[in-house]
């Protein structure tokens, strides 16, 4: 882009074109809604153009690979608070001491304190889809979820065997 170009695009008023044509005027009628029929279907999963930058930016759902793996990360955090009760029921003991304690306040705590847990690392890591730290982060979870999915096959396999 040339420094004509870039000044034109600087100085691009409301309904005035830019360098490249497009107008730059608020086409809403009225702000977004919170919650709208574009919650579940449309909005945005990926860069619009290939001249967008190529860095780190928000999406507003996440397919492919990464949906799976954040659906496998919220299965096994739901699963973790089910099979703890379960082996917690049948003698076993509670190792994280901050989870013993919110258990110790009752079992429905301990299960909403996964499902708020569940909750808010879905749509946090599936906004934060191209941050390297949210992927690092992601995988990170899976793989620990997954050892704890094998200390609990572990833990119910001594109890039942």
């Amino acid at each position: 882009m040339n420094a004509e170009a870039e000044s034109t695009a600087r100085s691009a008023r409301p309904g005035q074109p830019s360098w490249d044509g497009r107008e730059r005027s608020d086409r809403r009628g009225r702000p977004t809604p919170w919650f709208s029929r574009y919650s579940l279907i449309g909005r945005r999963r990926r860069n619009r153009r290939a001249t967008d930058p190529l860095q780190a930016y928000y999406v507003d759902r996440a397919d492919g690979a990464w949906f799976g793996a954040l659906m496998a990360i919220t299965a096994m955090i739901l699963l973790d608070g089910g099979l703890t009760l379960y082996i917690l029921a049948n003698g076993g003991s509670e190792v994280n001491p901050i989870m013993n304690r919110v258990y110790g306040a009752g079992w429905e705590w301990f299960l909403g304190v996964k499902v708020a847990t569940a909750a808010i690392i879905f749509p946090f890591l599936s906004v934060h889809r191209f941050f390297g730290t949210a992927r690092t982060g992601g995988l990170v979870l899976l793989v620990a979820y997954g050892c704890v999915m094998l200390v609990h096959v572990h833990t119910l396999l001594k109890i039942h065997f």
